[in-house]
C-alpha cells in the first residue's frame, strides 16, 4: 500500500499539466503568471521529476541510482513529448521542441537534485 501512494503525486503533477494543455492560448489562467514559457516549462517537469523520483523507493535509488535516473528522465520525456503533441490539437497552442528539451533538461536537474538530497538525508 505504502508503493501505491508513493505514485499520487505524479498522478496529480501530470493531471494538473494535461489540464493547463487544454486552456487556449488565449486563456487568463495561462496568461496570469508573468514568467518566460521556458521557465514554466522547467518548473513544472523540475515537479514532475520529483514526484516521479519519489515514486521509487530511497533503497532501490541506492542500489541502482543510474537505472532509476534514465527511467525518470524517460517517464517525463515521455510524458513531455504527449503534452506537445496534445497542445497541437488545442486551439492558439503549439508543440514546440523546444519546450520537449527544457523538459528533459529539467527532469535531468530534478533527478541529480533528488538524488543529492537522499544521499545527504541518509548520511
Amino acid at each position: 500500500m505504502k508503493n501505491v501512494l508513493r505514485i499520487i503525486p505524479a498522478i496529480l503533477v501530470m493531471a494538473a499539466l494535461f489540464m493547463l494543455s487544454t486552456l487556449p492560448g488565449n486563456d487568463p489562467l495561462l496568461n496570469s503568471i508573468h514568467l518566460s514559457d521556458k521557465i514554466e516549462h522547467f518548473i513544472a517537469y523540475f515537479v514532475l521529476g520529483i514526484t516521479f523520483c519519489i515514486w521509487v523507493p530511497s533503497k532501490k535509488w541506492f542500489a541502482k541510482p543510474i537505472i532509476y535516473g534514465i527511467f525518470v528522465v524517460v517517464l517525463c520525456t515521455l510524458f513531455g513529448i504527449s503534452d506537445e503533441f496534445h497542445q497541437t490539437f488545442v486551439p492558439g497552442r503549439s508543440g514546440d521542441l523546444y519546450d520537449l528539451a527544457v523538459d528533459s533538461a529539467a527532469s535531468i536537474i530534478a533527478v541529480f537534485a533528488y538524488f543529492l538530497f537522499i544521499r545527504k538525508v541518509k548520511k
